[in-house]
């Protein structure tokens, strides 16, 4: 199974709304497998005649959140002294700042390992961890598979109410009907986008540099071959020098070549006759 699509549709349940029935269609045959075990585990529900739609259950929606699931569904609605009111789908809570420094207000285990695969942590209290989101996490993120889309969806979606807010505030007297501004501080947005992009430019490669041939027909009989076998990586014909991922076959085939020169006489390829 893709660990990817694993976390990914388990970020998701997170976010689901208790009782409301959602499609599989969209759902990749990774997600499409784990149903039958997230069923058995009582996290979703799916009726034994419609195996097209299923249901998230409280234990789903509180995989991802580090409220006691007790205690939210009996406050659930109830209008506390200050006037506001809790609600369940109360989740929000990293900040994050032009600076790149991150701030989520969670002692859950689960939403600490997220951040860690994208974030450089560097504290830890009882109920919040710090860190900063830097160009080696993210680009050791996208090694992992996680794409800077689904980063900037998973900080979206776990906003702090204050970061929603004004966020709202900043639509409102930009006179935009819907919410065009971003939640999260576009530098960042762009940022993580850009070091995706410079890391699917850059791509390394190991392996080895042959050069200092003695002239073109020796070059042209090696790269030649090293193409022939799949191992080319690069070639420069001004240089005269190519690049490959393995070398012993190469290494033997020119061994070979010597070998046959010697035993027929005739000088190897590129080495003037005497």
């Amino acid at each position: 199974m893709d660990s990817v699509d694993v976390l990914a549709f388990l970020f998701t349940l997170g976010s689901l709304d208790v009782g409301q029935d959602y499609s599989t269609a969209n759902l990749s045959p990774t997600q499409q497998q784990m149903l039958e075990d997230l069923n058995d585990f009582g996290i979703i529900y799916r009726q034994p005649k419609d195996t097209s739609r299923f249901y998230p259950t409280r234990l789903a929606t509180t995989l991802t959140s580090d409220a006691n699931p007790m205690t939210t569904s009996l406050t659930s609605g109830v209008t506390l002294p200050s006037g506001s009111t809790q609600s369940t789908n109360q989740r929000g809570f990293i900040v994050i700042e032009t600076n790149y420094r991150i701030y989520a207000y969670t002692s859950s285990p689960l939403q600490i390992s997220i951040l860690a695969l994208f974030t450089k942590l560097s504290t830890r209290y009882p109920n919040m961890v710090s860190g900063r989101v830097t160009k080696e996490s993210i680009q050791r993120a996208i090694a992992l598979g996680i794409t800077s889309q689904q980063i900037i969806s998973y900080l979206t979606a776990h906003a702090h109410p204050v970061m929603v807010e004004r966020s709202r505030a900043a639509n409102a007297a930009a006179g935009f009907a819907q919410n065009q501004l971003p939640t999260l501080p576009p530098t960042v947005v762009d940022q993580i986008r850009l070091w995706q992009i410079e890391n699917d430019r850059m791509k390394s490669t190991v392996g080895f540099l042959f050069n200092h041939f003695r002239d073109k027909p020796e070059y042209d009989d090696c790269v030649n071959y090293a193409e022939t076998i799949g191992v080319l990586v690069w070639r420069s014909e001004a240089k005269r020098c190519f690049f490959v991922t393995q070398h012993e076959q190469i290494a033997k085939y020119l061994q070979n070549k010597k070998k046959r020169a010697e035993a027929s006489g005739t000088p190897r390829v590129g080495t003037p006759a005497p």
